[in-house]
């Protein structure tokens, strides 16, 4: 006689009142609050589930995507759905405290003591006719001239942007929030590469669409990959970073663009690109906009070349979906502040952006300099990058890595932040080049880190194999 397994959450529907799919969630989220349902554990097969409490697969159906999009669970395509980690920070890209540490290798800030003068900015702005209808009002795509600064940025990602396709958001990651709503439903999925960033993984499950990692290689995303995923599900669109891979600063090469975008065009794929670190590459950049404009929105950021405290970015997306877009910003913001968007367009107007600009293209070469020096080949470094992509012993654990390097002070980015679903974690660790506005305290908190680095390299493979369960 076959004894069947039981099933990892089974709960008690007995005397549930309202509609069910909604109390089997909360039950769900009492179950994992309290312990009994832990961390990675695999739920039952929806269907399976369904059966054993006698409803409909329907109804198991939106308790999952009403558990994800709280964050409670995630699903993985192929390989069904886990209980998510809980109670962890709001987001590894953003500082805890206000006074950021003499080490911090792990928020890529860009260079921000070199970004321009606030002050000199605003006594400008305040000599400027009408500069009061910046405190009004202003349309839901922002104002013409403000749009125009839009344009003026995105010519840093070599588009040239029509200025009534371009659409004002309160930085990148709200323009990222805006495509994933106005463009994807519930259900849809997206792909990506299967080292990713990290505020995207986090978002799209909680407006329900889920995310199918695609291998990469030198070159790039795997177009063969994408075009076999295509071929087994419903893949609605790719996001991608052409010209700098978030986390590892890779390229994606032109050919392989070509073999992308012929595949989001068989495919009738949507095309995400967010590419922020655009304006400082001073060599040319390209962009899946060339290849297929008709399904291509681009977000541009203002945060890395003028400052982060800006939260002023663009979309430049076809006119097809602009309705769509317009609704949803409308929906979360109303509109986007034109306060910030008027100090994008003052500095673009001044030259000031140009002129920071190659500041922080020298800078950065200084910087790529002393963390070649200091970590060699271990370092995986490309021009004008803000962050660096340092190898580690492949039987090192990057999240152990960077919990003991922060027990001493140091700190940096694991990999395991930029995994997609359940795909491979490289023993890697991103380091930001800088967020430490002083030369001399960055060499030393490079060496630091190299010392530490080579420490645990000297530790036997059982020792690192014993700290996963200290």
């Amino acid at each position: 006689m076959i004894m069947k397994q039981p099933l990892s959450w089974q709960p008690d529907i007995t005397g549930l009142v309202g509609p069910l799919y909604i109390a089997l969630s909360d039950i769900m989220a009492r179950d994992i609050a309290d312990g009994r349902l832990a961390e990675g554990t695999r739920l039952p097969p929806q269907r399976a589930l369904a059966w054993a409490l006698g409803v409909t697969h329907g109804t198991i159906t939106r308790v999952y995507e009403r558990a994800e999009k709280m964050g409670l669970v995630k699903g993985e395509i192929g390989r069904g759905t886990f209980v998510a980690p809980q109670n962890r920070p709001t987001s590894p890209l953003m500082p805890e405290d206000e006074v950021l540490s003499e080490l911090d290798l792990a928020h890529n800030f860009p260079l921000s003591h070199l970004d321009p003068d606030l002050g000199v900015a605003f006594e400008a702005l305040a000599q400027q006719t009408g500069i009061a209808r910046v405190l009004n009002y202003t349309p839901i795509e922002g104002l013409v001239r403000h749009r125009e600064a839009g344009r003026d940025l995105f010519s840093y990602y070599n588009i040239d942007a029509p200025v009534d396709r371009i659409l004002l958001t309160s930085g990148a990651q709200h323009a990222l929030q805006v495509l994933l709503q106005g463009i994807f439903k519930d259900g849809d999925i997206l792909a990506l590469e299967a080292l990713s960033y990290p505020g995207l993984i986090n978002a799209a499950p909680r407006l329900g669409v889920r995310l199918a990692p695609i291998g990469a290689d030198a070159e790039g995303m795997s177009a063969d990959q994408l075009d076999a995923l295509c071929k087994r599900r419903p893949v609605a669109g790719l996001f991608i970073g052409p010209n700098v891979h978030n986390p590892s600063g890779r390229p994606t090469s032109s050919r392989r663009l070509d073999e992308l975008a012929d595949c989001a065009r068989r495919h009738d794929l949507w095309v995400i690109e967010d590419d922020p670190y655009c304006p400082v590459l001073s060599a040319p950049n390209q962009s899946m906009w060339h290849r297929v404009p008709e399904r291509t929105c681009i977000v541009a950021s203002a945060s890395k070349i003028l400052g982060g405290g800006l939260r002023t970015g663009f979309i430049c997306a076809p006119q097809s979906v602009r309705s769509s877009l317009l609704r949803v910003i409308t929906d979360i913001s109303s509109m986007s502040s034109p306060i910030g968007a008027e100090l994008v367009r003052h500095w673009i107007d001044s030259g000031e952006i140009e002129k920071n600009r190659l500041r922080k293209q020298a800078a950065l070469a200084e910087r790529h300099a002393i963390a070649k020096a200091i970590f060699a080949d271990n370092i995986e470094l490309y021009p004008d990058r803000f962050s660096g992509w340092l190898h580690l012993r492949e039987d090192q654990n990057p999240a152990v890595f960077e919990l003991e390097a922060g027990r001493r002070g140091m700190l940096v980015l694991g990999a395991h932040h930029f995994v997609v679903g359940s795909s491979p974690v490289p023993s890697a660790v991103r380091l930001a080049l800088g967020a430490i506005p002083s030369l001399v305290q960055y060499e030393k908190a490079l060496r630091l880190l190299d010392d530490f680095r080579q420490e645990r390299e000297a530790m036997p493979h059982a020792a690192l194999s014993a700290e996963l369960y200290a």
